[in-house]
């Protein structure tokens, strides 16, 4: 009754963990709005087209979010409710997993790595694909694990849950093909043909699918190749040309653990994970490869540059890297929970010890996490309240300038305020473009009209190194005007400026 209980508490708590984030509402980051305006501006005939703003997302996921914001509005809600339904789908499919294939301690352990990961708490809120990453992946291997056990029925979903999978999740092509070769060879093995066939073709109508989907839409989808080289450095240094390079698949097995794993403690993660491989290569070899086979799919992938492999050592500034190989984490959260059940469940004491003491330390590192952290303090940038003060206090005539990459931000917003407030509706904007461009800022600024009230927002996150882009652009205002007012949120700064040349002075946004 007692684990009953636990296991109920901790289906809440996952569950409340993912959906506050969704309740409390916070602003689209960059790459969130980049695909909202995709969704939003597009007929659906246009999503099967390569997207603006350099993204690519599966058909399946894109109509889905068009399907929500037709049926319930623009706003932030209707945008997060398919990856909310996504995380909180995958929260139970994980239960149903680690409650056949492991023992009771290690499925309540594995329950409560997954139910507390942060990387899936958060990415269950966001306007991307990566929550259905994980839910597809869940769909795939749970599906397959019946097949194993011999349940007929099973064969169907798993059918299914391949040839749809794929139109939901690019990456689900790697689970599909690590289920569809386990399956098949161990029926080979055990020297059933028929049954080794059937599998195959469930295997190939999944295959087709894929390639029907990306003969349609992912083929196109990166035409330039900006996505391959923004995701660079998560593939393989081939040839290797210094010891850093040779140290590249240490450092990315590690830093799986941390991102995207979301486990702090990566060094006691990475051992429990391989006590947890162990123990099921020896138990039942089919199982293990049905839990392996996607990553290693994946990481064939990355050393053929097909799709990267990217993890890091720290989950202190989002978005992750690792967040592309995040489906890969249920399987991973498995044989960690094996291998630290498998200690738990021992007769020896001193060893049962060494093993509550280990995962003592991880259940901790994730619990701190969640209370110090929690996923609905993770904001990136909240422009919407800064965009929300220009429409309050501006007036015609005034002008916005912004940084390039606040802009789409800016444009969702803009869009959803210009139904209701004509002001915005024709407001111009001046863009300051790329980064440390000085001299085209400066060019920029000097053009602005004298006696103009001008609005200054800029986007910030720690790897953009932009903080000087701004101050360079505040000092040139400051040459030409008085600074009226300012405002500053989560990644997210706004000015207001009246240059030379107009006396009249405005109404000032609070500070």
């Amino acid at each position: 009754m007692t684990r009953t209980y636990s296991v109920a508490l901790l289906l809440v708590a996952g569950a409340a963990l993912r959906a506050a984030p969704f309740v409390l509402d916070r602003s689209l980051w960059l790459d969130e709005a980049k695909l909202a305006l995709n969704v939003l501006d597009r007929p659906v005939p246009d999503l099967l087209r390569p997207l603006d703003y350099g993204q690519a997302a599966p058909a399946g996921f894109l109509l889905l979010e068009k399907l929500a914001v037709t049926a319930l509005g623009e706003g932030e809600r209707a945008l997060r409710l398919v990856p909310l339904l996504a995380g909180l789908a995958s929260l139970w499919l994980f239960h149903a997993l680690v409650r056949r294939w492991l023992s009771p301690a290690g499925a309540l352990l594995g329950l409560a790595l997954f139910a507390l990961s942060q990387p899936l708490v958060y990415y269950a809120t966001e306007v991307k694909p990566y929550s259905t990453d994980v839910l597809v992946a869940l769909a795939l291997l749970g599906a397959a694990g019946r097949v194993l056990d011999s349940r007929p029925a099973a064969l169907w979903t798993l059918a299914t849950a391949g040839v749809v999978g794929v139109w939901l999740s690019l990456p689900a092509i790697f689970v599909a093909a690590g289920v569809g070769l386990t399956l098949t060879l161990s029926a080979w093995r055990r020297g059933d043909r028929p049954k080794a066939a059937l599998f195959a073709s469930v295997a190939a109508a999944g295959g087709a699918s894929f390639l029907a989907h990306y003969g349609l839409v992912l083929r196109h989808a990166d035409a330039k190749g900006l996505l391959a080289q923004f995701w660079a450095e998560g593939f393989p240094p081939l040839p290797p040309r210094s010891p850093a390079d040779l140290l590249w698949p240490v450092q990315t097995f590690f830093g799986f653990f941390t991102d995207p794993a979301g486990l702090g403690l990566a060094g006691l993660a990475a051992a429990a994970f391989a006590l947890g491989c162990g123990v099921w290569w020896r138990r039942d070899p089919r199982l293990f490869a049905l839990l392996v086979s996607p990553a290693v799919f994946t990481m064939l992938a990355a050393l053929m540059r097909i799709y990267p492999f990217p993890t890091s050592s720290s989950t202190a500034s989002y978005p992750l890297p690792g967040r592309l190989i995040l489906f890969l984490v249920p399987a991973a959260l498995i044989l960690v929970a094996s291998g630290l059940g498998w200690i738990l469940d021992t007769p020896d004491r001193e060893r049962r010890l060494v093993g509550g003491v280990m995962a003592s330390f991880l259940l901790a590192s994730l619990a701190a996490d969640a209370v110090g952290r929690p996923a609905y303090r993770i904001r990136l940038h909240e422009v919407r309240p800064l965009v929300a003060t220009i429409a309050r206090q501006g007036r015609p005539g005034d002008l916005v300038v912004l940084n390039t990459r606040v802009r789409p931000i800016f444009a969702y917003y803009l869009r959803r305020l210009s139904a209701a407030d004509g002001f915005v509706r024709g407001l111009p904007v001046v863009e300051l473009p790329g980064t440390n461009r000085w001299n085209v800022y400066e060019d920029r600024l000097q053009a602005l009209p004298g006696g103009s009230r001008v609005w200054v927002l800029y986007a910030h996150h720690p790897s953009w190194r932009s903080e000087q882009d701004e101050a360079f652009a505040l000092h040139v205002l400051d040459r030409r005007g008085q600074r009226r007012a300012e405002a500053k949120a989560p990644g997210a700064s706004l000015h207001l400026y009246e240059l030379a040349g107009d006396a009249a002075l405005g109404s000032e946004p609070g500070t």
